[in-house]
């Protein structure tokens, strides 16, 4: 279900082309979210929603990608930072100011195929002599916040994924859309791994730094609401459903957002 804030229509159309301060828009390769196409070019689901808002507010802001550890630095020291991609946790809650929620992702450990270990809990888990994840990312927070003392950490997923498949790693965080997206860069057949426990799902938001002018966030706010009643948002997840369909990877649509 969206969770935006209700704002007075009066005040959306007109407000939202004022000029503003600038901004810096920041998000991470994660795809089908935000990745880098065979052009260079920056896409993806969240993206595309992003850019919707942007043409909206009339923001012209350039988006950055950032390793998920300094996108989250720059936004704690900085005010009008938006970072779009990131989990929505009981941890974060009070740190940022929460703009729209943009998809639900499940979190998969994944293991090499001729791994003999089973996992029927999270707490097997714990057993695994080693679990890769990103540093920064929500996932290296989360499992470190249930006391998680096996956990070896990297600059990305597809590094991860190389230490998996040469088994210097016993399994990694990560999810299913993500997982087939490297698979297919890298050149390995999905074969090689299997999902061996699904252990949390979770909603990415953009977000906005918590310094930043109250001004600015009810203008965010204001596009996301305007995106949503307009129907382009329902348009996003539905062009990006059936992509992503020819793909071979399967989602659904819940609330106008897509359920990966």
């Amino acid at each position: 279900m969206l969770l935006f804030v209700q704002l007075p229509n009066s005040v959306l159309a007109a407000d939202l082309a004022k000029t503003t301060a600038a901004h810096q828009i920041i998000t991470v390769v994660e795809p089908p979210s935000s990745y880098l196409d065979s052009h260079g070019r920056l896409t993806g689901y969240a993206t595309d929603i992003v850019r919707a808002l942007q043409k909206i507010s009339g923001d012209r802001s350039h988006i950055q990608l950032m390793p998920e550890s300094r996108a989250l630095l720059t936004a704690s020291r900085q005010p009008n930072v938006l970072l779009y991609g990131f989990s929505r946790t009981l941890e974060r809650e009070n740190n940022y100011h929460w703009i729209m929620p943009l998809a639900r992702k499940k979190w998969v450990l994944y293991m090499h195929r001729d791994d003999p270990q089973q996992l029927q809990h999270l707490n097997d888990a714990r057993a695994l002599e080693s679990i890769g994840v990103v540093r920064g990312d929500v996932r290296e927070e989360w499992l470190l916040a249930q006391g998680f003392t096996n956990l070896q950490s990297s600059s990305s997923h597809a590094q991860n994924l190389a230490r998996l498949g040469s088994r210097r790693l016993n399994a990694i965080a990560f999810e299913p859309q993500g997982m087939q997206y490297l698979l297919r860069e890298a050149g390995q057949a999905p074969a090689q791994y299997r999902a061996a426990l699904h252990f949390f799902e979770t909603e990415v938001w953009l977000l906005m730094s918590r310094q930043s002018p109250a001004s600015e966030v009810a203008r965010w706010q204001q596009a996301a609401q305007q995106l949503q009643q307009s129907g382009e948002l329902a348009a996003i997840s539905k062009s990006w459903q059936q992509r992503l369909a020819q793909e071979q990877i399967h989602s659904n649509i819940e609330g106008q957002l897509l359920s990966f």
